[in-house]
């Protein structure tokens, strides 16, 4: 997929002409005294010549003439979601780095998303990172196309973007399935919720790929959607318990869905993890606070601030570029995990 600005002259194109490096246009393009006379005026002659356009920001990010602002547009905010974090730790990061950070959440709603790139173009942010709502990001692209470039972040999109931070959930489902085999787990269930999108199917999927690698049978429940994961991590142990389909293992797709898990097994006289393990995902505040302690899955939120800007500063002045980086989770073992009962 295109941001569309793949069409415009860039300073590779001028370079490429005047037979120079890009650097060197650069800096002549910016009156650069390193750059000779004679060189400045025929790069700036090839520049009018071919219509070429400076990108505002990306010079104002090597000047320092105006403050640089990132736009940034997530699903939903609050201490119960991870996206709370994420904006924390980008916009100390910004910060930091003399540049502010524009914050729009779209609650969920594709119209409200829309709405937001298009508020972000009109108030010319140098770059756009968004957490999209859904795997079709049609209307982002149609949206920013040629006005700002934008960065997706999340397990929603991946590579077919040209600019992305996306993370490897597959990856994190083994780690936990192999925590939990590893205390003598057997029957390990998945719980998950709808919508269905990529970062779903890959947690399906890395489930799914280390029970068939360890000779276990895996079930996958799919109970209420992402508007109340609390809600649906209760109802789906009523489910088990109606069912009489209790496992020694559950992993949840995320930390909310796994704390209604919990608590909905404590109602039912059922410990954890003596008689249940849980395992949660994402490692929101709630998380760590000693009446839950829960093991859970978690991306590097530093890292993921450093990747972020790392990344927007890179599109501001060079967005024709296709770039992006793939984070992985680590296993945070607290209270809600032990070994099976033999």
């Amino acid at each position: 997929m295109s941001n569309g600005s793949s069409n415009k002259p860039t300073i590779k194109t001028i370079a490429k002409i005047a037979g120079v490096s890009h650097s060197t246009v650069s800096r002549a393009l910016l009156d650069d005294r390193r750059i000779t006379k004679e060189t400045t005026e025929k790069i700036k002659k090839i520049a009018k010549k071919i219509g070429y356009t400076p990108n505002v920001m990306a010079r104002a990010l090597v000047k320092r003439s105006v403050p640089v602002s990132i736009g940034m547009i997530v699903p939903s905010m609050g201490s119960q979601t991870a996206y709370n974090m994420d904006y924390e730790y980008i916009s100390a990061e910004a910060a930091r780095r003399e540049m502010t950070v524009l914050l729009g959440s779209s609650n969920r709603d594709i119209e409200l998303e829309k709405q937001l790139c298009q508020l972000m173009c009109e108030n010319n942010a140098s770059a756009l990172l968004i957490s999209p709502i859904s795997s079709d990001v049609s209307h982002v692209l149609e949206i920013c196309r040629g006005k700002v470039p934008v960065v997706f972040i999340g397990g929603k999109t991946g590579d077919e973007e040209e600019h992305y931070i996306t993370m490897d959930y597959s990856h994190g489902l083994r780690i936990a399935v192999e925590h939990l085999y590893n205390l003598g787990h057997r029957d390990i269930t998945l719980a998950v919720y709808a919508p269905d999108n990529n970062t779903i199917e890959q947690k399906i999927k890395g489930y799914q790929s280390a029970m068939n690698e360890l000779g276990l049978p895996g079930t996958v429940y799919r109970q209420g959607d992402s508007s109340d994961t609390y809600g649906a991590g209760k109802v789906l142990v009523r489910k088990l318990l109606k069912e009489n389909k209790t496992p020694t293992a559950i992993c949840c797709a995320s930390d909310l869905m796994a704390i209604g898990v919990i608590d909905e097994l404590k109602l039912s006289g059922i410990k954890v993890p003596d008689d249940i393990s849980v395992i949660g995902h994402d490692d929101l505040f709630l998380s760590s606070i000693a009446s839950f302690s829960i093991t859970t899955l978690a991306i590097s939120e530093t890292e993921l601030a450093k990747n972020a800007l790392d990344l927007a500063i890179s599109v501001i002045k060079n967005p024709q570029n296709k770039n992006g980086h793939t984070m992985t989770a680590s296993l945070i073992k607290r209270s809600t995990t032990g070994k099976a009962k033999p």
